[in-house]
């Protein structure tokens, strides 16, 4: 039987280097960054920029130069620029799926990112993108308040879920993130939740509530969170993931609430990248889903208005 997920939970369904410690944190709170070929240099008087010393230098990624991702990260804070895809510094959160997707489209698009897990699991597919991978637990404050002083982030990207085995970290998990950005001066926050929670309710059978309804509660309370945190907030809830499903290049973004249908990680990914410093987006929730598997199978779209999305 093929296997959906949604954002909340599954459902059945018709870098080669050394780890770097960031900062002098006590061995129980201790975040480690790995990355491709990245020697340890202590950067000095960058620190006070950065909001702490930074120990980790990427041959590959440096921040004097790079010809092809546009101005340095110190150019740009000079000149006062938007931050854009190809030139810009992304913290990721979340495990696989849609976390490692979205590590995946945004480091080919030229953003510096580093990705915040719970285990090394995903490590050498981080590495092997050139991006930098932060150790810790969404649950612990200091690990991510401390992944968030080492480098001066432009947007944060949190894909976490803890599914029905867990939905505290549905709901705390984005709340400790929430407050360490907000602490480290982050402006820009893409929060990926789940159809089906708060006034998307009515997009899902009563069944799957009733099989997810302890998670998409727990993702409510983390919206709602997020919405009066002042940050520059997007959130996206996907309708069901399809695992293993290629990216089609379909998705689609829109308001309507009464929408629910499938999409892929990837292309959930995709959406992330178009969006993340798009400026319209700002302070808006969006299902997104697949325009071909939109549900119940046959629902025109005529009257279900889109995203236009570049």
């Amino acid at each position: 039987m093929a296997m959906v997920q949604t954002a909340a939970a599954a459902v059945p369904a018709a870098l080669v280097s050394k780890n770097v410690e960031i900062g002098a944190a006590p061995s129980s709170n201790r975040v480690l960054l790995s990355g491709v070929r990245r020697p340890v240099v202590r950067i000095g008087t960058l620190g006070s920029m950065f909001g702490s010393q930074l120990q980790v230098a990427n041959t590959q990624r440096s921040l004097n130069l790079s010809k092809n991702r546009g101005k340095s990260y110190i150019t740009r804070c000079m000149e006062a620029e938007e931050p854009t895809v190809d030139n810009s510094t992304v913290l990721v959160v979340g495990g696989g799926g849609v976390g490692l997707e979205t590590i995946k489209a945004l480091s080919t698009a030229g953003s510096w990112v580093t990705g915040y897990q719970r285990g090394e699991k995903f490590r050498k597919d981080i590495e092997s993108l050139g991006a930098m991978l932060a150790v810790g637990d969404v649950l612990d404050p200091a690990t991510i308040e401390k992944t968030l002083k080492s480098n001066s982030f432009d947007a944060v990207v949190c894909t976490v879920g803890g599914g029905t085995a867990d939905p505290e970290v549905d709901k705390q998990g984005p709340i400790n993130l929430i407050d360490a950005a907000k602490k480290a001066g982050v402006k820009r926050f893409i929060l990926i939740s789940s159809v089906g929670t708060g006034d998307s309710r009515k997009a899902i059978d009563d069944k799957t509530f009733g099989v997810l309804e302890k998670v998409l509660l727990a993702k409510l309370v983390a919206e709602d969170y997020l919405k009066e945190s002042g940050l520059e907030w997007t959130i996206l809830r996907p309708g069901g993931l399809l695992s293993g499903a290629p990216p089609s290049g379909k998705g689609v973004l829109t308001e309507d609430t009464s929408v629910a249908g499938l999409i892929s990680r990837t292309d959930v990914a995709s959406l992330v990248l178009k969006i993340i410093f798009d400026k319209r987006t700002c302070c808006k929730t969006y299902t997104a889903v697949d325009v071909e598997k939109i549900m119940p199978p046959g629902r025109p779209t005529d009257n279900i208005e889109f995203l236009s999305l570049a």
